[in-house]
């Protein structure tokens, strides 16, 4: 029974296999047994070089020119040549953008365990709180308004009570007083001044009419 069960299967995978060509299309050939034959018939039915070289892979694994199939899987021919292996560094790649990706802290597109959406929850609560806050918000806004109505009063009034003006009408009387008193004396200090200057010029032309008065004696005497 063994044997009549490795023939039949022999017979099957001898008369049925798949085989996917570089190109692409997949063709059904039921006299191929070996890695080789998968190989030529590509070749021609494509119309592939010959003294190209390629390679048989099922199943995830590259097989000899001499290797006799075994599984029904389908055969793909590939060219010849390659890297073993791949680049590898992918993991690190990955996280080096996950660093650089910023959490978002928008939940407003997500559900409550009720369904409703995050953003219908905070509008509402955004609601109720303005409809709370009403009140204070009038009383606020009077108290505004009074004070304004307070300052247009006192300057209409003539009251100079702001918050950074002074007002205090002793210190205001002095500060004229002293004005004056600075005025006054500075103009008495001009006059006692051209007084001075006036007197220093009589007394310095009476000292050159002197001057002159002995000169002129003097060269009368040296003539006699």
């Amino acid at each position: 029974k063994l044997i009549l069960l490795d023939s039949l299967l022999q017979e099957i995978l001898y008369n049925n296999m798949f085989i996917k060509s570089p190109l692409g299309k997949t063709y059904f050939c039921d006299q191929i047994s070996t890695a080789q034959e998968a190989i030529q018939f590509i070749q021609v039915k494509e119309n592939l070089p010959i003294n190209f070289v390629w390679k048989c892979e099922q199943n995830g694994k590259f097989l000899d020119e001499n290797y006799k199939f075994t599984s029904l899987s389908t055969v793909t021919i590939l060219p010849h040549g390659g890297l073993l292996g791949g680049k590898g560094g992918f993991g690190s790649l990955l996280r080096s953008i996950g660093a650089q990706i910023e959490k978002t802290t928008n939940h407003e597109a997500m559900r409550d365990l009720s369904g409703r959406r995050q953003r219908d929850v905070n509008n509402e609560q955004r609601l109720k709180n303005y409809v709370a806050g009403a009140t204070e918000r009038e009383r606020e806004a009077r108290e505004k308004k009074e004070i304004k109505l307070e300052k247009l009063r006192r300057l209409a009034e003539g009251e100079n009570k702001g918050k950074y003006d002074f007002s205090d009408p002793l210190y205001d009387k002095a500060r004229s007083e002293t004005e004056e008193k600075v005025h006054e004396a500075v103009e008495a200090a001009m006059a006692a001044g051209g007084e001075a200057s006036s007197s220093k010029a009589h007394t310095s032309n009476t000292e050159d009419d002197f001057a002159k008065d002995n000169l002129k004696r003097k060269n009368e005497g040296d003539a006699g």
